[in-house]
């Protein structure tokens, strides 16, 4: 098969992919999972799938290696997209439509793209005939784009997970708007807050003391001073060079508020729920900052505030400052491609967090540059040139991280 018919058989099996509505509330993983068997029968890879329970599993692909007793690698993508609203597209979202070179769908960059690009690079790497020295497991996940509850967080708890023998995860990334690749060796803790707020009630023509209202102001100006601060420490870096980034900060936004029955009446009560992101050494910190909070609210009696934190624990980073078979893996394909990268944290959460607070090496990387960043955005798309130089991309790197030279340097 020469390149051109390669090219097109990569796209026609990526817009087959998007075609298939694996959207969240209801994705159609059954229709996933009869496309991904069938694949993996076109690319004479093992198929199989792991039941994570009663009404979720994930799909591997493996391509077995040899040398068994050599740790593996996983290539892994979640299945399931994010809602669409229809009215804003220029083209139907699950269509897969081609128009001026670039593929549209939801799931074209977050993350149907990196899966697909996984497959093409093991076929064109089949097609030259290489054999791996580790065996590539592509594995395919359910519920990423809910939080992965259901889905690879329980998933690594299983014994058909662990006996994978894993030795190093790749994950998705995010697009990049320049020409630098952006390679994510951890990410931000999400940390969701929601602040119950009581006090006392009455006409809403009186001045009453010791309102809802005056502490859900209180904790507003906390909180967004807290956010102001953040932001002002990423903005002087891009003055001083310290060129912070956004999960190198942590942000605060006030996502929802609820309170009152009626316009005269003034609200017993008062919920504030904020999404807050943490950088990677600020978890304690931002606890005590919240605990302290709530020590300082004016109020007559404790059962006048209530703090509910709900996060992960503080997340774990891949060391990227220790040699490793796999990082001098990625250091020599990105020589070899001319690619500049950014080696950052990721602002937002994937499955990635899961991996390595168990102890794998994860690194996140989608491999696209010049691109707007247009995951669960309106109109996403990735371009033809974009999508198949990833597969380039994916094809030496899977190389060097499966090649005799790796096994010589562990």
């Amino acid at each position: 098969m020469n390149d051109k018919d390669q090219n097109q058989l990569a796209i026609q099996h990526f817009v087959e992919y998007i075609q298939i509505k694996t959207v969240q509330p209801q994705p159609d993983y059954d229709k996933a999972f009869e496309f991904l068997k069938k694949y993996a029968q076109e690319l004479d890879l093992e198929y199989s799938l792991i039941t994570i329970d009663e009404d979720r599993q994930a799909a591997i692909l493996t391509w077995l290696s040899s040398s068994t007793n050599q740790q593996s690698i996983v290539l892994n993508s979640h299945i399931d997209v994010v809602p669409v609203f229809e009215e804003y597209w220029i083209v139907p979202p699950f269509s897969g439509e081609i128009r001026d070179d670039k593929i549209y769908g939801r799931g074209t960059q977050d993350m149907k793209c990196v899966g697909i690009q996984y497959l093409e690079a093991i076929r064109r790497l089949k097609n030259i005939k290489y054999e791996p020295k580790r065996t590539i497991h592509c594995l395919f996940v359910p519920d990423e784009e809910i939080g992965g509850v259901r889905g690879m967080n329980k998933l690594i708890k299983l014994d058909q997970f662990k006996a994978l023998n894993i030795g190093l995860v790749l994950d998705e990334g995010l697009a990049s708007e320049t020409d630098v690749f952006q390679v994510y060796y951890g990410e931000r803790t999400g940390m969701w807050i929601q602040f119950i707020l009581k006090g006392n009630t009455g006409h809403g023509s009186r001045l009453i003391e010791n309102t809802a209202s005056e502490k859900v102001q209180f904790v507003i100006n906390e909180m967004l001073s807290y956010r102001a601060s953040e932001q002002q420490r990423l903005e002087k870096s891009q003055t001083n060079n310290e060129l912070l980034q956004l999960g190198n900060i942590t942000t605060i936004n006030l996502t929802k508020m609820a309170g009152g029955v009626q316009i005269n009446v003034v609200p017993d009560q008062y919920t504030l729920d904020f999404d807050c992101r943490i950088h990677p050494n600020g978890y304690h910190e931002f606890k005590k900052f919240l605990n302290d909070i709530v020590e300082r609210i004016p109020k007559l009696n404790d059962d006048e505030v209530k703090l509910h934190i709900a996060d992960n624990g503080q997340s774990s980073l891949t060391n990227i400052e220790k040699s490793s078979w796999w990082l001098k893996s990625f250091q020599q394909t990105f020589k070899e491609m001319n690619c500049k990268t950014n080696w950052t944290i990721f602002p937002a959460a994937t499955d990635s967090r899961f991996l390595r607070n168990m102890g794998y090496p994860a690194i996140g990387f989608s491999p696209i540059i010049n691109t707007p960043i247009l995951l669960h955005d309106h109109n996403e798309y990735l371009s033809i040139e974009a999508f198949l130089y990833g597969i380039d991309i994916y094809v030496k790197l899977i190389q060097h991280l499966t090649s005799e030279e790796t096994i010589d340097d562990q």
